[in-house]
């Protein structure tokens, strides 16, 4: 019997998914941006030997994004999810142990395994499966905890865990924390889908019942992932992405050492990262809104269009008022990639098969988010600046804009 309470268990799952976002991104993507100056300190490493790890970790979540999409299809998020803690948990412990370059890398790709099975594909599925109305919105809300993770964490771990307590010990208490949070969330509050609590999704009346993994509702028609490849909109979507990616990456990972080559403190650096968190999670809801109102191809024009303007903003930083803005409007810019690349997922090739084109968009987003760090990183080893190459990521984000615009949906997609 299916019923309905006056509040919609479906909100506890976008809670769930808020904080699952918080942890990950906070300890593996935004965490790495205050890690690897301690620890090329200590080996002696260059600021491009260091950048490979993060590129070695943005791959193989990027390699691994399409075979999550399909996992999560067959399965169920849940038990992606729980995969992903397992993963995560034990790559940061592995972290703790680094002693030399080459397993560094190593550890950078399990953290990489880890950080995918823990991201927006699992949650935005499931999210999908629980909201029918208000997909957009709900999904936005839950990815703010993407920004969260530089917002409540980053400070912490590089203002006074790594101080305190050293860059080892931290890697462990983090890992142990991750474990204590996120396994009883997962055995006492995620659901699959609504049928199991007894629900319909939200906004709509289901004609045909989910199976336990949440894998089938009424909305499956669309493309499978051979079909969406075939569309010109389909790369379109996934080039520009990749543009983007490179282009927030290339400044965010390699944010401090950035603006400390430009006359700011460390401290300032690592508050600025925080401030990128704040706008990214902000950016999330707004663009979880906007793609609920308009085309999400328009959303995701302007976020191309904000994350090359603080590109500009950053190069030309010199006063504690550039700082704040730069962070600010790369944070917003930072905030549509999630709500965006979902909603355009779903709008433009459906949710026969979501999930797994879905993934297929991310690998060649997250390959520019891998591109992104490791060029900058390499052309500062070049040319003793960052000014050349991040002129150029904005130059090519700003060619995105008109790309993503003229966009149509294929025609066999039903609206």
């Amino acid at each position: 019997m299916i019923i309905r309470n006056k509040f919609f268990y479906g909100y506890w799952i976008v809670l769930a998914g808020m904080v699952t976002l918080t942890l990950s991104s906070g300890f593996a993507f935004f965490g790495f941006s205050v890690f690897n100056k301690p620890i090329a300190d200590d080996f002696g490493w260059s600021r491009g030997e260091v950048t490979v790890a993060f590129s070695i970790f943005i791959i193989t979540a990027a390699i691994l994004s399409p075979i999550v999409g399909w996992l999560t299809d067959k399965r169920g998020p849940r038990q992606v999810l729980f995969l992903g803690t397992i993963a995560l948990s034990l790559a940061l412990f592995l972290l703790s142990m680094t002693s030399a370059l080459w397993n560094y890398y190593l550890f950078h790709l399990c953290l990489g395994i880890g950080h995918v099975l823990l991201q927006t594909i699992p949650l935005s599925i499931i999210i999908s499966n629980w909201f029918h109305r208000l997909r957009g919105t709900m999904q936005g809300l839950a990815f703010t905890g993407i920004g969260l993770g530089g917002i409540v964490l980053a400070a912490p771990i590089g203002n006074y865990l790594i101080p305190n307590i050293g860059w080892r010990n931290t890697y462990l208490v983090i890992a142990l924390f991750l474990l204590f949070i996120m396994l009883p969330l997962l055995l006492f509050i995620v659901k699959n889908h609504p049928r199991q609590k007894g629900l319909r999704p939200y906004g709509q009346e289901a004609t045909e019942v989910a199976d336990d993994h949440g894998s089938k509702t009424r909305e499956t028609t669309g493309l499978n992932r051979k079909e969406a490849m075939g569309t010109l909109a389909f790369w379109i979507i996934a080039l520009t992405s990749m543009v983007y990616g490179a282009s927030l990456t290339a400044a965010l990972q390699n944010q401090v050492s950035i603006l400390t080559e430009q006359g700011f403190t460390a401290t300032n650096a690592v508050a600025a990262i925080g401030i990128v968190g704040i706008g990214s999670a902000v950016g999330k809801l707004i663009f979880g809104y906007l793609c609920d109102r308009i085309n999400p191809k328009y959303a995701a024009a302007i976020s191309y269009a904000l994350t090359a303007s603080s590109l500009i903003i950053m190069i030309q930083a010199r006063s504690m008022a550039h700082l704040w803005l730069f962070a600010v409007i790369h944070g917003l810019g930072h905030g549509g990639w999630a709500p965006n690349l979902a909603m355009l997922t779903a709008s433009y090739f459906g949710l026969k098969q979501y999930g797994t084109v879905l993934g297929a968009i991310h690998l060649l987003y997250m390959t520019g988010l891998a591109i992104g760090p490791m060029v900058a990183g390499f052309a500062y080893d070049q040319t003793g600046s960052y000014h050349l190459v991040l002129t150029v990521f904005a130059i090519l984000c700003f060619v995105s804009i008109p790309l993503i615009a003229v966009i149509r949906k294929p025609k066999i997609v039903s609206d």
